[in-house]
C-alpha cells in the first residue's frame, strides 16, 4: 500500500471512473439530489479547488473510506464467497448506507447514489487488488461532484 498509485491503479481508477460517472451523474440527477452549477470563478481558481479538493479528498476521505469498505469489508465478502458479484453489491451497499446522514437523516437519494459509486470503487478494487484504485475513482467522483454540482 501506498499513498501515491502506481500507474496501473492510477488507469484502473479513473477507467471506472469514466465508466460509471454518467450513470451517477443521471442517477443523482434523476433522484433530484443535485443540480448542475458549476464553480463560478477565474479558470486558475476554480482549477486551484479542484486539484485541492482531488487531493484532499484521496488522501483523507478516500483513503479512509476505501481503505474500510473495500480493504476491509469487500475482501471479507471476497473471501466468505466465491462471487466477486456479492461481494461488490454488499460492500456498496453498506458504503451507501454509511451516507444516509448526509445533510437530513435518512438521505435516501444520497445514499442510492453513493451506493452506485461503492459499485464503481468496488469493481475498481476487484480488478485491480489495490485499495488506491477506488481511491481515485472515489476522488474523482466527489472532485467532479463539487466542482460541478450542488
Amino acid at each position: 500500500f501506498s499513498l501515491w498509485p502506481q500507474a496501473s491503479e492510477w488507469r484502473s481508477g479513473l477507467l471506472w471512473f469514466a465508466v460509471f460517472i454518467l450513470l451517477i451523474l443521471a442517477l443523482a440527477l434523476g433522484l433530484h439530489d443535485v443540480r448542475f452549477e458549476p464553480l463560478h470563478g477565474e479558470w486558475w481558481q476554480v482549477a486551484g479547488i479542484a486539484l485541492g479538493t482531488f487531493f484532499g479528498i484521496l488522501w483523507v476521505v478516500a483513503l479512509a473510506e476505501e481503505l474500510l469498505f473495500r480493504g476491509v469489508m469487500e475482501r471479507a465478502f471476497l473471501n466468505t464467497w466465491a462471487s466477486p458479484l456479492i461481494a461488490i453489491f454488499l460492500s456498496a451497499l453498506l458504503f451507501g448506507a454509511a451516507h444516509l446522514w448526509f445533510h437530513q437523516f435518512p438521505s435516501w437519494r444520497r445514499a442510492c447514489v453513493t451506493a452506485l459509486l461503492g459499485v464503481a470503487c468496488g469493481i475498481a478494487y476487484w480488478r485491480s487488488g489495490s485499495v488506491c484504485a477506488p481511491m481515485v475513482t472515489h476522488a474523482m467522483a466527489v472532485t467532479a461532484w463539487r466542482v460541478f454540482l450542488k
